[in-house]
């Protein structure tokens, strides 16, 4: 019945998920096109709405490559846990130093959610990867910080019962929490900024390409045909060229704008709703 179901599920919705695995790049952690379509079923399944508009929504929301990564983790892949401890173990350090202020209790909570991530609970041993609970809704990084926050509050009730609980984490002495709209407005305009600065400083020709294919749409194969290359090497250059701009982009937030790694951080999560910035204008070439 349980097949039944998830094959209802997966036809009905085949397009949408297939467009979505094409998007996660799956393949470079062994996950196959079911077993990611297992894991979406899995996540609208337990989402608190369970009518197809509400599906429909979750579907469209999901991170596909951090869903991915979560899937190959959980699969036991070796290269997708090697990516997810050095992308997200200093973060995490960071985030616990910031709730506890201290760097040993930081790095022991950390260790304590990693190995918990990884199945090693010592409380409870054949308790299932917390990446099982992972449901694409949001980046998994801020999914991560929220997991660490809530195992700090449930470790201090179970230590401390009669003490008062700290209300939120707290950041490092440098870094200054986004509290309000006017906050986040403000890392928006450093994001806008950096951006612009980024790609005003490119080579003519890789603004040509950026602008052919942000501004004008065109697809992979329309901007290798002009360029005269295939489209499988024009796709590894994009994405290469996407690689450098990030780097640059948070290079630029700490060194101009001056800010934490967790205001980078903040910063980042408004590329996703699009850079406050005029694409038609910077990328135009002389």
């Amino acid at each position: 019945m349980v097949d039944e179901e998830f094959s209802v599920f997966f036809e009905e919705r085949r397009k949408v998920i297939e467009e979505l695995f094409r998007s996660s790049r799956a393949a470079r952690w062994s996950v196959s096109l079911e077993e990611f379509a297992r894991g979406l079923s899995r996540a609208v399944q337990r989402s608190a709405e369970s009518n197809p508009a509400a599906e429909r929504g979750l579907l469209a929301a999901i991170r596909a490559e951090d869903f991915a990564l979560a899937l190959g983790c959980l699969a036991g892949n070796t290269a997708a846990w090697d990516h997810f401890s050095a992308t997200y173990r200093p973060a995490l350090n960071e985030a616990a130093y910031g709730i506890v202020h201290d760097q040993a209790r930081g790095r022991e909570l950390a260790d304590s959610l990693f190995a918990e991530l990884y199945g090693l609970d010592a409380l409870a041993p054949n308790r299932a990867s917390r990446l099982a609970y992972f449901h694409g809704r949001s980046s998994l990084k801020t999914w991560l910080r929220a997991v660490l926050f809530q195992k700090f509050v449930d470790e201090y009730r179970r230590q401390s019962r009669f003490e008062p609980l700290p209300e939120a984490p707290q950041e490092p002495p440098s870094a200054r929490q986004s509290v309000s709209e006017e906050d986040d407005r403000r890392y928006a305009t450093c994001l806008g900024r950096a951006v612009e600065a980024v790609l005003a400083a490119l080579p003519s020709e890789e603004k040509l390409l950026l602008g052919y294919y942000y501004v004008q749409g065109m697809t992979l194969k329309q901007i290798a045909a002009l360029s005269g290359e295939s489209e499988a090497t024009f796709s590894r250059r994009l994405e290469g060229l996407r690689k450098r701009l990030r780097k640059r982009i948070e290079g630029h937030l700490r060194r101009v704008e001056k800010l934490s790694a967790f205001e980078v951080d903040r910063c980042l999560d408004f590329a996703s709703r699009g850079a406050l910035i005029n694409l038609d204008k910077v990328l135009k070439t002389e």
